[in-house]
């Protein structure tokens, strides 16, 4: 049982330790019998065969991962022992980097091209540095260049031209005096993770031999360790390595004024490790914490709504899983667990539900910003200074109370499916609530009866000549509205509507209002 660290969250977290591996299925796992295994990616060959490439301690292997009862390892190419080994490929080919202080370190070019009858080593580079933390692509264009970060030449970002990849040609540098931890390339901009500098540096790469640092995103954050765009390339996802340290999604449609909109840690005493982003989710390596998988459709409100947990001991640290690769097209995940090898993973697409509501005054209109919010009765909603409140979590029934000291206390039911989305109005009808400032008319609005059946009479106040009669439901959402002009009594039918509990507001001149709870 991992160390949660108060009882709240271990109680939390006992109801899902029963389910740390949700949604999402082992295909098979694998341990070639290394002291440590690191970085891992994917490789489609031109028939459809699906391989998974992984970093071990002394070598690269290459695993068939067509058939779950036939996860065979097809080739090995040594290397220096290492812990830091990471893989990116671009059509047949694999390039591989490592990071240790040692001898004999380059970057490894691969050939895959004779698979599944086996792997052979074209080259090794060495010519501007020997080691790097981190190799990468743009994995959404055909782009023949290569990106290693944290080379040992400089601390940046060395760009070769793979075009021929028996001889990688270094075609730019981005070296910014300062330590290059990782970065995601898409189209004509690097987003360089500046480890020490806790920020994101955003340099433009149209053209590559002269990189051009355009914006720098502060990251609120430490240690910033990875980042991955959503497809649309309007948020960014930042890691930061460090335990406890929430990663943070910005907007950066605007890169001069990229804005924090979200925050994402699934256990504060880990880390999350490595974001990749495919269709509408995120895949991450959380370290201790297995894979999780968050539903970033509304990236301003992401949802965890899947875990896999490789790791049995306690939470925090540089244990568990390393990287999670989701980038096959059968939309099979693979993963390095530093200890356990090779996993391969199928997710059942699970989508989130999202509600949004705002808490107001049913009178005046008035925002209620220090109103309560409880869901199920057990988890008190935060709310915005606008008394905004927002939350995603799995498909169900859900009940949410509003109150305030002074108001009535509104209580309602409702039900979301698998990527329903829900938005709320809540008013709150004040305990002293006079209709009317005029001391001549202090009378409240009258019905009968109530509880109402299929007829409802309403006695139009004698103060207001015309005007409007408006029924809402229990979440504050019009079902009827008639209008009136001079006459005692207006009848309503309502023998449609579902039993439950209304407000109706009748509406004069000069926006006079008169209201009342009313039950079906």
């Amino acid at each position: 049982m991992k160390n949660f660290c108060s009882l709240l969250f271990l109680l939390s977290s006992l109801s899902l330790s029963a389910q740390n591996i949700l949604n999402i299925d082992l295909f098979g796992q694998v341990n070639r019998g290394d002291e440590r295994y690191s970085g891992s990616w994917a490789y489609i060959a031109p028939d459809g065969s699906e391989y998974a490439l992984i970093g071990a301690k002394t070598g690269t292997a290459v695993y068939s991962i067509d058939a779950a009862d036939d996860i065979t390892e097809l080739g090995f190419i040594p290397g220096p022992a290492t812990n830091w080994r990471e893989i990116t490929v671009i059509e047949q080919h694999a390039y591989v980097v490592t990071d240790v202080q040692d001898t004999g370190h380059t970057m490894q070019v691969i050939d895959l091209s004779n698979l599944p009858d086996g792997i052979s080593l074209v080259t090794e580079y060495n010519e501007t540095f020997q080691m790097g933390h981190i190799i990468g692509r743009d994995i959404y264009s055909d782009a023949p260049y290569v990106y290693v970060h944290g080379a040992d030449s400089d601390d940046g970002t060395h760009i070769l031209d793979v075009s021929d990849p028996a001889n990688p040609v270094e075609v730019g540098v981005y070296a910014p005096g300062y330590y290059i931890h990782d970065g995601h390339i898409k189209g004509d901009y690097l987003y360089a993770c500046a480890f020490n500098e806790t920020q994101v540096d955003v340099v433009n790469i149209s053209d590559k031999t002269n990189p051009i640092l355009e914006a720098i995103i502060p990251d609120p954050g430490d240690n910033t360790h990875s980042a991955w765009l959503t497809e649309d390339s309007k948020y960014l996802f930042v890691a930061d390595e460090q335990d406890g340290v929430e990663s943070t999604i910005f907007n950066v449609e605007d890169l001069t004024d990229a804005t924090p909109v979200a925050r994402v840690l699934a256990n504060e005493l880990s880390l999350l490790h490595n974001p990749y982003i495919c269709d509408e989710w995120a895949f991450c390596a959380h370290n201790t914490e297995g894979l999780i998988v968050y539903d970033i459709a509304d990236p301003t409100l992401p949802v965890q709504v899947a875990q896999y947990d490789t790791f049995d001991g306690m939470s925090g640290g540089f244990k568990g899983l390393w990287s999670a690769c989701p980038y096959f097209p059968s939309g099979k995940i693979i993963g390095a667990d530093r200890t356990q090898g090779l996993f391969v993973w199928t997710f059942n697409d699970t989508r989130a539900v999202r509600f949004r509501g705002v808490v107001k005054d049913s009178i005046s209109g008035e925002i209620l910003a220090d109103a309560l919010v409880t869901l199920n009765a057990a988890e008190d909603l935060p709310l915005s200074p606008l008394a905004e409140f927002r939350y995603g979590t799995l498909a169900g029934d859900f009940t949410l109370t509003a109150g305030l000291a002074g108001y009535d206390t509104k209580t309602f039911t409702f039900t979301l499916a698998e990527g329903e989305e829900a938005d709320f109005t809540i008013e709150l009808m004040p305990d002293d609530f006079v209709s009317t400032d005029d001391a001549a008319s202090q009378k409240p609005l009258r019905v009968f009866p109530n509880p109402f059946n299929a007829l409802l009479s309403v006695e139009i106040p004698e103060e207001m000549q015309t005007g409007e009669l408006i029924l809402y439901d229990a979440v504050g959402q019009i079902v009827q509205r008639v209008e009136f002009s001079e006459g005692n009594y207006l009848t309503l039918e309502t023998g449609n509507l579902a039993e439950g509990i209304y407000f109706l507001e009748a509406v004069g001149e000069n926006n006079s209002r008169k209201r009342i709870k009313i039950v079906k």
